[in-house]
């Protein structure tokens, strides 16, 4: 019994060490367990605030110009300065003195992910810091008024898409007619494209083998007969004198391959027409004609490189008579009644030759000539390669081949977004424009909204091109009111008798009156834009009694004209339709991306200028994801019982942590 007792007291107190032990041990594991949860909460924390410090390292030139918050990717990585604002959080002694060290982390790795730079994603860094900024400087209202402002443009691309249409479809339906004038120069000699019955030098029905009459040559019209008369040559006189010795031999042997020429032209076009021939009037067999006609120019021109003494007469003779000049005949009924009027085609392409800037800008020695060596750079980096519109080669395509191509110039606006009308708020607050010059920076180009619209080299380029599109924009607005109007029509439609009516062709004169309605539309709009430069009010869409320019003025339009034209309009009101809103069409048509990149050039050029050589925006980062590592040395662990019972020796503890930075809020989530 008193051996039991012994042991028994001792079994006790071992069990009741054991019990301590392990008391003991689960409070050091839950204190660690514990204290692991708050360093990772630390670590997390002093990531944060060691990349938020790093934030502040934002470009100051680009928030003091233009009010935007970038980092530059440049110098000191980004992992490196992290680590070094990290670097007093996590060891605190460095800074203090401190007993005990309950954190004891250290940061293992570090990692920059995802960085976000300025010209990505189409901008959208750069579009919502704008749009961040504007809404906290512009009223509540001015988005709905400013939508108000612009509601009448937005059907404008589909009015240029229809005026277009309109005059493609009546010109497919006068290329006939066109071609049947063609072939009256080819053929009797007669030119009928200038409104003008003129003769020319060399025609197939330019050789007479019979007596010299019209009759004879198949020529109907005494007017046409008139015109080409001089030019026609007695073919028997020629071949009399050549074989006598007399004549000019080289010089008929160059007039018969200029026929020749003129002969196989034509005879690609018939050929080319097939069974629409029938269609003009043409003689049915006129193709075998003109073949049969050019064997005997080519026979001829052998036989004529014969010596002198060997020529014949008689076998020239003989070769000459099976050249027809009368198996083919036009119809050119109505030439003496209408016709030979004056085209103010040639006024208007003498006028608009030397570019529209001279004609509309009322001082033009006082333009800017600066320009830049790179332009557009960011949106080749970023965006399409393809070339962009020449509006000035439009308005020459127009006045110099009759083309028609508007859509380029106006674009449907079908919907106003708030980010669009955000961006052209804030180039009004820090982009200058021709008419109104911001900030005072030095910089790279003036005429920066203009630039914005056309991205062109030099300021002259970008205040042309807007010059041109304004006009073409203006064209398809003008030409829609006169399309409207009855008188305007019928004016029209005399003119277009007056210039090709002899043709008796009717597709070609309306052709001819759409073209003109088009033309004076044009010398309209030249007006409108000049008074546009000019602070003069010009309603975007006018009515009937706002037209300024009568038809007969499109004979005599020129720079002085259009200046004492402008000089009768009123200036400009508070709410009128400015150059600024027309600008903003045109980038509202471009597209909200197009706009940022070119406003990163601007920028850029302009900091480079005034701040820093070798500054790059598109260097510049908005936001990034920071991966980290840390490593925290146990505490409670390390005691030697609780190794024991652990079967394993912890020392340290690791965890990682991964974190949004940037500028702005993240909108979507991140682990």
């Amino acid at each position: 019994m008193e051996s039991n007792n012994k042991y028994g007291g001792a079994s006790i107190s071992v069990f009741l060490s054991l019990t301590l032990v392990m008391i003991l041990a689960l409070l050091g594991t839950m204190v660690e367990v514990g204290r692991g949860k708050v360093c990772q909460v630390h670590g997390r924390r002093t990531l944060r605030s060691a990349s938020d410090s790093l934030l502040t390292e934002y470009s100051l030139p680009l928030y003091q110009e233009y009010h935007l918050f970038f980092l530059e990717d440049v110098g000191k990585s980004f992992e490196k300065s992290i680590a070094e604002y990290a670097a007093d959080t996590l060891e605190p002694e460095s800074i203090f003195p401190v007993r005990t060290d309950l954190f004891d982390l250290t940061l293992t790795d570090l990692a920059i992910e995802k960085k976000i730079y300025a010209g990505e994603q189409d901008c959208q860094a750069i579009k919502e810091q704008i749009t961040s900024y504007m809404k906290r400087v512009i009223a509540a209202d001015a988005f709905k008024q400013f939508q108000k402002e612009i509601v009448s443009a937005e059907s404008l691309g589909s009015s240029a898409e229809r005026l277009e249409q309109k005059a493609e479809d009546e010109k497919q339906a006068a290329e006939l007619d066109t071609k049947l004038l063609t072939l009256m120069e080819l053929i009797d000699g007669v030119s009928v494209s200038a409104g003008v019955v003129e003769g020319k030098r060399h025609f197939v029905k330019m050789f007479c083998t019979g007596e010299k009459r019209a009759e004879s040559l198949g020529i109907t019209e005494a007017s046409v007969w008139k015109a080409v008369q001089k030019h026609i040559v007695d073919v028997n006189s020629e071949m009399k004198a050549i074989v006598n010795g007399k004549g000019n031999r080289d010089g008929f042997v160059k007039k018969i391959s200029e026929v020749e020429k003129k002969t196989e032209e034509a005879i690609g076009m018939l050929s080319e027409l097939g069974k629409k021939d029938e269609m003009l009037g043409i003689s049915p067999n006129a193709l075998n004609i003109l073949a049969s006609n050019q064997r005997v120019l080519e026979d001829v021109k052998g036989m004529l490189q014969k010596p002198a003494d060997e020529l014949d007469m008689h076998s020239l003779k003989k070769l000459w008579n099976a050249y027809d000049t009368s198996g083919i005949v036009f119809d050119y009924s109505g030439i003496d009644e209408k016709g030979g009027g004056e085209n103010p085609f040639e006024n208007f392409r003498q006028m608009v030759s030397g570019g529209l800037t001279k004609l509309v800008v009322k001082d033009v020695n006082k333009l800017s000539k600066k320009k830049t060596g790179c332009p557009d750079q960011y949106q080749r980096l970023h965006g399409s390669q393809e070339k962009s519109r020449n509006y000035t080669e439009a308005v020459q395509d127009f006045a110099n081949e009759e083309s028609v191509d508007f859509q380029e110039a106006v674009k449907d606006i079908s919907q106003i977004a708030l980010t669009d009308f955000m961006l052209l708020k804030y180039m009004e607050k820090y982009f200058s424009t021709v008419i109104q010059p911001v900030g005072k920076m030095k910089k790279q180009l003036d005429y920066e909204w203009e630039y914005l619209a056309c991205g062109k080299g030099s300021d002259r380029e970008n205040l042309e091109q807007v010059i041109n599109r304004m006009v073409l924009m203006r064209t398809v607005i003008n030409a829609g009111i006169l399309f409207a109007s009855a008188s305007k029509r019928e004016t029209a439609y005399a003119a277009a008798l007056a210039v090709v009516g002899f043709t008796g062709l009717e597709p070609l004169v309306r052709f001819t009156q759409t073209l003109l309605i088009i033309l004076w539309g044009m010398s309209e709009a030249l007006v409108d834009v000049a008074g546009i430069l000019q602070g003069r009010q010009v309603p975007l869409i006018k009515t009937e009694k706002d037209l300024t320019v009568k038809f007969s003025d499109l004979f005599v339009m020129g720079r002085e004209y259009i200046m004492n034209q402008v000089k009768k309009l009123p200036h400009v009101g508070k709410n009128d339709f400015t150059y600024e809103h027309y600008l903003m069409l045109f980038m509202l048509g471009n597209g909200s991306t197009v706009t940022c990149r070119r406003m990163m050039d601007l920028m850029e050029w302009n900091i480079r200028e005034n701040y820093e050589k070798g500054f790059s925006i598109g260097k510049c980062v908005d936001s990034f994801q920071v991966w980290g590592s840390f490593s925290m040395k146990t505490k409670f662990f390390q005691l030697p019982f609780i190794q024991k019972i652990l079967n394993r020796k912890l020392e340290r503890s690791g965890a990682s942590t991964e974190i949004y930075v940037g500028y702005l809020p993240q909108k979507s989530s991140c682990r």
